[in-house]
């Protein structure tokens, strides 16, 4: 794909200069660059890495027309619109639609190929199923058996033994239930509750199995606290230690050391640059060494195959460049990209994949005036692109 047929003048020049300041410094790596149109722009999405190595990138809210900076809420509009990202070709594809529309669901990419979606935010009403995406035949099934978890918010964590734990989410009020989801029967069973119920929340499968539940909003509250999910009890068990700082709509990234990278967010009245490190081994949270050199809320966090940390996207309306950033685990140290992304990409998505490069989808362009929809993808590409870690570390 040609440069200059980006979807926006704007977003062509950016990404121009970008690559030129790049050849001029005598590098190509640690680069971003195009990666085609999107066959539908959408923010609050979920972007699938598949066991075939394409990714699914389903639902979504879709504006109907561009709204200014900071023009009032956002208007409500799912989409049960899907399409297929294919790094062999580097193009979008379209495929079949959702049963639902929904966004501000949660996903699971499972051990057999399919791709669970449970609960979001569609029909004019939080929903409280859950359907599968079929690779092979490029369709959406509904889930015979429904959710009494899910909502809005709500995590999607992938166990060890292939089954997917569902924590919390809102639906006419926050949600302390949590249920399994087993792909071998199709439904979905309960599990213990959590100790605290909450949403926008953090869930990341530790090394042993377990599950890290942290910070998001409950008890009319933003969270410091943090909770462990055993499944081979079934139950969460509050942890003695809470964070730093309290946290919603933070990141999480599981680290190659077994740590727990979490870091921005939003608290009362504040976004949030800091970051810190939980340690599964004495079950407490350190700061990190630095903070992030802007906040960042609604964001991604994704492992890289070279064990840093890549940090991406934001909702500040008040930047002039669009920025990235590096933590590494060795200094526990965030860094700049330089130079950075297009566009400063709100509420859009990052997935690794399977060479290690990362593909961002979606989200708002809030460099742009028009708070238009970012309508390309991107492709970074570390200084080493190994190939990801086995489960990708999806948060």
């Amino acid at each position: 794909m040609s440069l200059l047929s980006f979807p926006a003048a704007t977003a062509a020049s950016r990404v121009v200069g970008a690559l030129l300041c790049a050849l001029a410094a005598g590098t190509a790596a640690a680069a971003f660059v195009p990666s085609g149109s999107m066959v539908f722009p959408r923010t609050v999405h979920s972007a699938t890495l598949m066991a075939d190595g394409r990714v699914l990138i389903a639902g979504g809210n879709r504006p109907s027309d561009e709204r200014p900076r900071n023009a009032g809420p956002v208007v409500r509009a799912p989409s049960a619109l899907a399409e297929i990202y294919d790094p062999a070709s580097g193009s979008f594809s379209a495929t079949g639609e959702m049963t639902v529309p929904r966004f501000d669901h949660a996903a699971a990419a499972l051990a057999d190929g399919r791709v669970l979606i449970v609960g979001g935010y569609g029909n004019e009403e939080t929903q409280s199923n859950g359907e599968l995406f079929d690779p092979v035949t490029g369709t959406f099934s509904a889930i015979a058996s429904s959710v009494s978890v899910g909502g809005e918010r709500s995590t999607a964590t992938v166990l060890l033994d292939g089954r997917v734990l569902i924590v919390g989410g809102f639906r006419m009020g926050v949600l302390s239930g949590a249920q399994i989801f087993d792909p071998a029967t199709n439904s979905f069973s309960t599990t213990g509750n959590l100790t605290i119920g909450r949403y926008v929340h953090t869930a990341t499968r530790l090394n042993d199995g377990r599950v890290l539940v942290v910070g998001g909003l409950g008890g009319s509250a933003v969270r410091s606290d943090a909770e462990i999910y055993d499944p081979a009890t079934g139950s969460f068990q509050l942890l003695p230690a809470s964070m730093g700082v309290s946290r919603e709509r933070h990141a999480a990234a599981l680290l190659a050391d077994g740590r727990v990278l979490i870091a921005g967010g939003y608290t009362v009245g504040e976004q949030l640059t800091s970051a810190e490190l939980f340690d599964p081994a004495s079950s407490t949270f350190q700061p990190a060494a630095n903070a992030m050199a802007v906040p960042r809320v609604d964001y991604r966090l994704r492992t890289l195959g070279n064990g840093q940390v890549l940090a991406i996207g934001s909702q500040r309306y008040d930047l002039t460049a669009s920025t990235a950033e590096l933590f590494s685990p060795a200094t526990n140290t965030f860094s700049s990209i330089e130079p950075g992304p297009a566009t400063e990409r709100g509420s859009g998505d990052a997935t690794v994949l399977p060479d290690g490069r990362v593909l961002l989808s979606g989200g708002s362009d809030l460099l742009d005036p028009k708070g238009g929809r970012v309508e390309y993808g991107e492709l970074y590409t570390p200084d080493s692109a190994d190939a990801l870690f086995a489960d990708g570390f999806e948060p």
